[in-house]
């Protein structure tokens, strides 16, 4: 008993501090997405680009952009560890990125925006999904910051 009790305290404690860092580091890669995508305004380039279909200005068109092949390192290196995260922020981290990866894998070289150009109706989805995904993101980070106030 003597040696079960603080054995067991101190995996307790483990555990709570594996699912804080876990938390700490997927909070910190969102916010880092969040403002790379607002400083390169890669959903503002789609949305033009719908613009322009609606204003009869282009039937097709391509973007690409060059996406490292090492992209979401801190999810990734956490995936074993997003089980401790409460379920419903669970599910809502595994959305996002993967939201985000069916982004990367329409806007990378030899995606769907272009190989062959597009029309409207791919940038249209495409623009979809940005949108939900900066949605999920915004409330993964809040749900975040209910757990942890300290995080922001």
């Amino acid at each position: 008993m003597a040696v079960y009790v603080p054995t067991r305290l101190m995996a307790s404690k483990q555990r709570k501090d594996l699912k804080k860092s876990t938390a700490f580091q997927i909070y910190s890669e969102l916010k880092a997405i969040l403002e790379i995508e607002r400083h390169r305004g890669y959903s503002q380039h789609l949305a033009q680009l719908v613009a322009a279909f609606d204003a009869g200005q282009i039937s097709k068109s391509a973007y690409v952009v060059q996406v490292p092949d090492d992209r979401f390192m801190i999810y990734k290196a956490n995936l074993s560890n997003i089980g401790l995260l409460p379920p419903r922020l669970q599910s809502r981290v595994v959305l996002l990125y993967q939201l985000l990866e069916a982004i990367v894998q329409d806007i990378k070289p030899g995606g769907f925006l272009n190989t062959p150009p597009a029309e409207r109706s791919a940038f249209m989805e495409a623009t979809r999904i940005i949108d939900r995904a900066k949605d999920v993101a915004t409330e993964v980070l809040a749900e975040i910051e209910a757990l942890y106030p300290d995080v922001a």
